[in-house]
């Protein structure tokens, strides 16, 4: 007898996304568990990394299927590719700061480490309006490393990795999600080229299959799966306890409670495809076609079934066989259209729990109860306590609530679990008020309604949860409580009036602020209190609001009873009845006459004392205009030229450049004031500082040094170019005529010329320098420009 027939497995490569970890689990446990092998695979595994193109292994053939995010829809552009089955219904890409970086304001200046994959990061840059260009992009390369060593102030990372090594260092990182503004997008998902699904649809069903199996067994028992890892796949190196975090956190990605595991929405991907081109990556109405995956499943072929039944049965038994292989492929037609109905409605009831779930204004969550950790918080918790879900969700549930609270959350809890035991079902949900901490410090009080889950055995193994938040609904209910006191006694008029306007109660506060007095059997219209001063379209916007069963608040000028003018704060609330049809308006009035009088005063005080500041400041900066000026020729004075040159001959110094000193003296200016008078001479001083100023250059330093003496600072200028501006200036004072007599005189001037660093290396060498060449100009005869030589020279003369 022939021994079995040996099936050899056809070898198929998976190219994943990044380097072995759990996030691959599932395909690890479907080659452990034979799952492949049962169809007849032999599968490969082909890690990933920074520098993989994961599309580009799988079009060009290198690998048969690939993990790939949602931008694979964006590769679809370019690349053959279909979506297989998403295994991560959210996208696990965050933006990790360890500091408050996350405003658009400061990420636009921040220093980013992005990979090639983190197409919604980059979708969430352009969602906040940061530019490409804006950013300061590094390559991929030990992100957490560069981000703990300050090299990068945010990195792209994975919520199920990155968090947890931070941690492990000692800091808490802060998580910005592209979920929270709008983009969320599929994670991993498997897919393969449009070339295999056409040629070979028997493998590719066979893969998904086996591989979903897979993935449904390693969420089944992670402890396992974390083993198998550990002891074939852990290149990386890492620990149980990293790859605990992972699984916990990769669970909570996929979803597997509450949509079934692999199932493609093309709802969402249309979504996704939208995302992608209200930011301007993909072209408007982007067709699908081709890109999610549909298998078919094809026919029985009457004609195999013949094949199979051999030469020796007879027509009768092949009719028969025709009939039924008829009738199966009917029902199969059928089977065929019931699960697309099926699937139909879960992509609706997925849509529908999306809708529920991320736009409810109560906060859904899911708990687990072994692990005393949130698995699951929908969005609106960041509107509720400022905190986004994955900073809740990284922390036991002990930390969103009080000590109190959270005492009395698991009382209740732990006595549901019990009652249920006891066979009593009303435990299965409970009502319970906690008190809750928010990221700014406050505390907010919520009302939450729970629901135990059981597990195949029947124990509580989730809980199911609805945050409210009853800080108002408390508030009104204490109001109420203490309506007899409170209401009576408030300092603010409270109205209640019927749905046309008419009184039907007011507190004493109201008969003080308006001088009106509810009298018995009187119709009193709260239109008495109009003061004319507010339009027609003002009532009927207000009338509008509260007529919708909005809330109006506003301010107003009313009239008292004795004619008054008054100035009023007013918020009117509608209160409806049972059939949400308005039956009574509830105003409460402020009088902040004197508030808005006040800060009326305020203002004007304000203005003043702007006005006065502005005064103020312009006496003092005409004050230090006056310490540093000669208040005779208005020229710089010998104090300001002490700093100022000092700071001209650094600059030089840097620079590498020259400077030149110009020491002027008007000759014989004694005879002057002796011979004229002191005010002719101020008038000789004044004339020639106007000269100085038309002779040289606006960032030249004009100083009256003293007396008769000016000291001229020109910078970036050689001994030369100086010696030519002095004798320019000697002969323009000596052909002009000064107001000394009535026909006028004329003066002269000695000039002495200093060079830096040529002739003097420090500031006071150089005005000594410039001081002994005036000396030689006038002692060589006055009227004449004097050149400072090196003191070598003084030397050999």
């Amino acid at each position: 007898m022939a021994g079995p027939v040996s099936v050899v497995a056809e070898p198929v490569r998976l190219q994943l996304k990044w380097r072995h970890q759990f996030q691959f689990a599932g395909y690890y446990m479907a080659e452990h568990l034979g799952f492949y092998r049962d169809r007849g695979l032999e599968v490969q595994f082909l890690e990933g990394g920074p520098a993989v193109d994961t599309i580009a292994a799988v079009v060009s053939g290198g690998a048969h299927f690939g993990v790939a995010a949602s931008d694979l829809l964006l590769a679809r552009q370019q690349a053959p590719v279909v979506a297989l089955a998403p295994i991560f219904q959210h996208s696990p890409y965050v933006l990790l700061t360890l500091d408050e970086v996350s405003s658009p304001a400061r990420l636009a200046r921040a220093s980013v480490m992005l990979d090639t994959g983190a197409a919604e990061i980059r979708a969430l840059f352009q969602r906040l309006g940061i530019a490409a260009t804006a950013l300061e992009v590094r390559d991929y390369h030990d992100a957490v490393a560069a981000l703990l060593a300050g090299e990068v102030e945010a990195i792209a990372a994975y919520s199920t990795t990155e968090p947890y090594w931070l941690r492990r260092a000692g800091v808490e990182p802060r998580m910005l999600s592209a979920r929270d503004h709008g983009i969320d997008l599929y994670g991993d998902m498997l897919f393969t080229s449009a070339a295999l699904v056409r040629d070979r649809p028997q493998l590719v069903r066979d893969f998904v299959a086996a591989s979903l199996a897979g993935w449904e067994a390693a969420l089944r028992d992670p402890e396992q799966a974390i083993a198998l890892i550990l002891a074939e796949y852990n290149t990386q190196g890492f620990d149980a306890d990293f790859y605990r975090f992972e699984a916990r956190e990769t669970r909570r990605l996929i979803q597997p409670e509450v949509i079934e595991l692999g199932h493609v929405n093309p709802s969402r991907w249309q979504h996704i495809a939208g995302v992608y081109a209200a930011l301007g990556m993909l072209p408007e109405d982007v067709s699908l076609d081709g890109f999610v995956y549909a298998p078919e499943i094809r026919n029985i072929d009457p004609r195999v079934v013949l094949a199979l039944t051999g030469a020796l049965l007879v027509a009768a038994l092949l009719a028969l066989l025709s009939w039924r292989v008829h009738s199966l492929n009917r029902q199969l037609r059928s089977e065929i259209a019931q699960r697309k109905a099926d699937h139909r409605r879960l992509a609706e009831s997925e849509a529908l729990h999306r809708l529920l779930t991320e736009n409810s204004g109560d906060v859904i969550w899911m708990l687990d109860l072994e692990r005393w950790r949130f698995d699951y918080v929908s969005p609106s918790v960041q509107r509720l306590r400022g905190f986004t879900p994955e900073e809740v969700m990284a922390q036991p549930i002990d930390a969103s609530l009080t000590a109190t609270s959270a005492a009395r959350l698991r009382r209740r809890l732990e006595e549901g679990v019990q009652r249920l035991a006891d066979g009593d079902s009303e435990g299965l949900f409970a009502l319970t008020e906690i008190e809750q901490p928010c990221k700014d410090g406050t505390t907010v009080r919520t009302e939450v309604v729970t629901s135990l889950l059981l597990d195949a055995s029947g124990r509580p193994a989730k809980v199911l949860g609805i945050t409210r938040d009853i800080t108002a609904r408390k508030t009104l209910e204490a109001r109420l409580r203490s309506r007899a006191v409170a209401i009576e006694a408030a300092a603010d008029a409270v109205v209640i009036t019927d749905p046309e306007g008419y009184l039907l109660y007011a507190n004493p506060a109201f008969t003080r602020q308006t001088g009106y007095r509810l009298e018995r059997g009187e119709r009193l219209h709260m239109r008495v209190l109009k003061s004319g001063q507010h339009d027609r379209a003002f009532y009927d916007a207000m009338w509008q609001t509260i007529r919708a069963g909005r809330v109006w608040r506003g301010e107003l000028v009313n009239r008292r009873r004795d004619g008054e003018c008054y100035e009023e704060e007013m918020t009117i609330s509608p209160v409806l009845n049972e059939h949400d049809e308005i039956e009574r308006f509830i105003a409460i009035k402020r009088d902040i006459s004197t508030q808005r009088a006040m800060e009326r005063a305020l203002r004007a005080a304000n203005q003043r004392l702007r006005e006065n500041l502005e005064k103020i400041g312009a006496l003092q900066r005409e004050l230090a205009e006056q310490a540093m000026r000669d208040p005779l020729t208005g020229l710089y004075n010998r104090r300001y030229l002490d700093d100022a040159l000092g700071r001209e001959l650094a600059r030089m110094d840097r620079e590498c450049a020259t400077l030149v000193v110009l020491m002027v003296d008007i000759d014989h200016f004694k005879r002057i004031n002796d011979g004229w008078g002191h005010p002719a001479g101020d008038r000789v001083l004044s004339a020639l500082a106007e000269i100085l100023r038309e002779c040289f250059r606006e960032f030249d330093l004009i100083c009256r040094y003293g007396g008769e003496e000016f000291l001229i600072v020109l910078p970036n200028t050689d001994l030369e170019q100086g010696r030519v501006r002095a004798e320019t200036l000697r002969r323009r004072v000596g052909a002009q005529s000064f107001d000394l007599d009535e026909g006028g005189s004329s003066i002269t001037l000695s000039i002495g010329v200093a060079a830096f660093p040529r002739l003097a290396a420090d500031q006071e060498t150089l005005i000594a320098q410039a001081d002994a060449a005036l000396y030689r100009a006038k002692h060589g005869g006055r009227d004449r420009v004097e050149v400072a030589v090196p003191a070598s020279d003084h030397l050999a003369g």
